[in-house]
């Protein structure tokens, strides 16, 4: 089978690494903003089983055995979750503190990571906590959210390379719609925090209002954005942290785990573990063809 695999790394990539890979003679290595990027072009009966291998000894590097139509071409479609993935931070527990219930949403937040709810259960009730806190903190918490390393510099390859960039957050489209905007990128959707007016001042009603962005609503979104664009599923990429993120994984042509808990990296096709986003495209924009068919 006709694979391309690809290192990244922030340091020099080790040689004793890319000796493991069967190769064509065909190899790009370049230094990158974030540190080196190595690709080769070759062929192997078993990806994954190389994919395993590689992993199992790479350390900080990480890895991608890419097959299918990405294996040759750059992606179309690139999409992102906002919370720990564009941005380092969590857009509830932004919200929280200034609500001043941060300790009570992060007793629910260990809930949720203890298995005792689920997305949608930890999300109404933590999203209840906020009730009555006045929109017009929404310009400050905006203000508080920061892109991860590398963000922009993604969004700007993508761009580069044709692609269209999205966003499908658990977090919320108050603060998911600013940040998409000042951002260029093409779509979003995020969860709509219910409000109401209060002595002619605009709250929160401690609900959400419509469907709730789950793991199966960002799959959704993945096929839906690429309908809309009419590009083919197997040349989409999703990047997540999370949980949350598996739907779409699932999904999309290539999946990568940014800086993720364990169960996402080991359910990812690719799991980079250093703090720069842009190293998403060394594995999503490979724009030198391979010339395997030689």
């Amino acid at each position: 089978m006709e694979i391309r695999v690809t290192l990244a790394a922030q340091g020099p990539i080790p040689e004793s690494l890319v000796a493991l890979i069967p190769s064509t003679g065909h190899v790009i290595s370049d230094e990158t903003l974030y540190g080196q990027r190595i690709s080769m072009f070759t062929e192997h009966d078993d990806p994954r089983a190389l994919r395993a291998a590689l992993r199992a000894v790479a350390g900080d590097v990480a890895v991608g055995v890419v097959t299918g139509p990405l294996a040759k071409v750059p992606a179309r479609l690139l999409l992102m979750d906002v919370d720990s993935t564009l941005t380092t931070t969590e857009a509830i527990d932004l919200l929280a503190h200034h609500a001043g219930v941060g300790p009570r949403v992060a007793e629910i937040t260990e809930r949720a990571m203890r298995g005792e709810l689920d997305f949608a259960q930890s999300l109404t009730e933590r999203v209840a906590t906020l009730e009555g806190l006045p929109t017009a903190i929404f310009t400050e918490v905006g203000q508080a959210m920061t892109l991860s390393n590398g963000a922009a510099e993604l969004i700007a390859a993508a761009h580069a390379s044709g692609a269209k960039v999205g966003v499908t957050s658990g977090g919320f489209t108050q603060l998911v719609a600013p940040l998409a905007e000042r951002l260029g990128l093409d779509f979003f959707n995020a969860n709509q925090l219910e409000t109401h007016h209060v002595g002619g001042e605009e709250r929160l009603t401690g609900r959400v209002s419509g469907p709730i962005v789950d793991r199966d609503q960002k799959a959704r979104d993945l096929l839906r954005f690429a309908h809309a664009e009419g590009i083919d599923p197997a040349l989409t990429v999703a990047v997540g942290d999370g949980a949350n993120d598996l739907g779409m994984f699932a999904a999309a042509g290539l999946s990568v785990a940014y800086c993720a808990k364990p169960v996402t990296a080991a359910a990812a096709d690719v799991a980079i573990g250093f703090p720069r986003l842009d190293a998403v495209a060394a594995f999503a924009f490979n724009t030198v063809r391979a010339p395997l068919e030689a």
